[in-house]
């Protein structure tokens, strides 16, 4: 959860880092001024033998490119409101990119145009957010959650460009930037299931009621997988807990569209505007989607590296017994009927369930969390044994392994790496359904 708020964060900086624009537009009119004396105008050549550039010609050349490619990045930047527009930035960006990379690496300019490309392509990346943020992106009333607003609208714009995903994760922060769904289809490549796709819905402070909903309301029987992973752990099925994520998505105007018989699509009207009589939950289509460091398939990587001593210098230690997340701890409740709609919904459809008890840290999980943890584990078997659902459960699988967690109870980018091939070698999850006969294998 610290992540994604953190990660929001560095947007907010990118954006006011934007703002000295000017600054860019002087920086690279000034190296391209300063820089004029490198270029060597060439004169018509007298013979056919004289027309081939030499080396020192070329790269003073592409440097010319390169130079005048970011002066034009920098004062289109200037103007720059529309998506259009940015995009326009983004193009020049790379035109100054690419002429710098065609310089040859025994040129004695080479080193000099590889420190130029990093400061190109960090602007670039700045332009590129820009046109995200001026894009009117919005498929749907916004849902009460800036995260699934978000992953909604790329899930969406992923099937447009993909079809379906053969597997769905879904779950909480904790699957979020804990399972990489990449990593997966690669991993079950090499096993023979080939050209599968995998995205990552996955959703801060998601529950067992917000996976219910999404699964059950939000996306449509043509936007299902072929089988649904759900990773997280037992604070999502504290039903003594509030709920304060699924009562954000309540009071939303998306769960109102929704409620009216709305579903989010790029292609079909919504029905709204005859049904409800409100600005409120009529569909904004010139709201902005939000943008993060979530990628195109739905996974937040996070480079973090949990150490004790360095982490509780910024971040207070709390004990499990004074833990929000087990406030209450109750496994009975509206997170266990969920849970079971959720399995039921699953069979219904023919979609094989898995839930991936995902692992927590050894200094995370004191006497009174592991007896909390503990409970969840035999209430998990209980419910996949009555639901027919598969159950993965990984939470010790690495004791004293901090190298794998960002902070006590979230994966890093290494671990979520560890969780998708500790997945695709799990024989209880059935890998077959997924098969076809192209990519299915046959044994010797």
């Amino acid at each position: 959860m610290h992540q994604v708020k953190r990660q929001w964060g560095w947007i907010v900086v990118s954006a006011i880092t934007w703002g000295g624009l000017t600054g860019l537009a002087c920086s690279a009119t000034v190296s391209t001024t300063s820089d004029r004396a490198v270029r060597t105008p060439l004169s018509a050549p007298a013979t056919l033998a004289e027309a081939k550039p030499t080396q020192a010609e070329s790269s003073k050349a592409l440097l010319s490119q390169a130079f005048e490619a970011a002066t034009t990045a920098a004062q289109l930047a200037q103007s720059a409101n529309t998506a259009s527009e940015w995009s326009a930035v983004a193009t020049a960006w790379s035109e100054a990119i690419q002429a710098l990379q065609a310089i040859s690496t025994d040129s004695p300019e080479w080193l000099f145009a590889q420190r130029k490309t990093r400061e190109y392509l960090a602007n670039q990346a700045i332009a590129l957010q820009r046109v995200e943020e001026s894009a009117r992106l919005a498929v749907f009333p916004p849902l009460g959650n800036r995260v699934l607003d978000e992953q909604l609208a790329l899930y969406l714009s992923y099937i447009a460009t993909f079809d379906n995903p053969d597997i769905l994760i879904i779950g909480s922060s904790r699957a979020l930037q804990g399972l990489n769904p990449q990593i997966l289809e690669q991993r079950l490549a090499q096993q023979g299931y080939t050209n599968l796709k995998v995205y990552n819905f996955a959703v801060n402070g998601a529950t067992a009621q917000v996976v219910s909903f999404i699964l059950r309301y939000l996306l449509t029987p043509e936007q299902m997988p072929k089988m649904i992973i759900w990773a997280g752990g037992s604070r999502s099925f504290n039903s003594g807990r509030f709920d304060r994520t699924f009562a954000q998505i309540l009071e939303s105007p998306g769960f109102a569209a929704v409620q009216a018989g709305d579903r989010p699509t790029f292609a079909s009207e919504t029905p709204l505007a005859a049904t409800l009589n409100t600005a409120n939950t009529t569909r904004d289509k010139t709201q902005a989607m939000p943008v993060s460091s979530i990628n195109g398939y739905g996974f937040l990587a996070v480079n973090d590296v949990f150490n004790p001593d360095s982490y509780y210098q910024s971040f207070p230690r709390v004990p499990g017994a004074y833990d929000d997340a087990y406030l209450n701890f109750n496994l009975e409740g509206v997170q266990a009927v969920s849970t079971r709609a959720i399995a039921a919904f699953a069979r219904s459809n023919s979609i094989p369930l898995v839930f991936i008890n995902l692992p927590l840290s050894d200094d995370y999980l004191d006497e009174t969390r592991s007896g909390y943890e503990q409970q969840f584990q035999q209430f998990l078997q209980q419910e996949a044994q009555n639901g027919d659902f598969v159950v993965v459960d990984l939470l010790n699988e690495w004791p004293g392994q901090n190298l794998f967690f960002a902070d006590p109870s979230h994966l890093n980018r290494v671990g979520a790496a560890q969780v998708a091939i500790r997945a695709s070698e799990d024989d209880s999850i059935p890998w077959d359904v997924l098969a076809t006969p192209a990519n299915q294998t046959t044994e010797e």
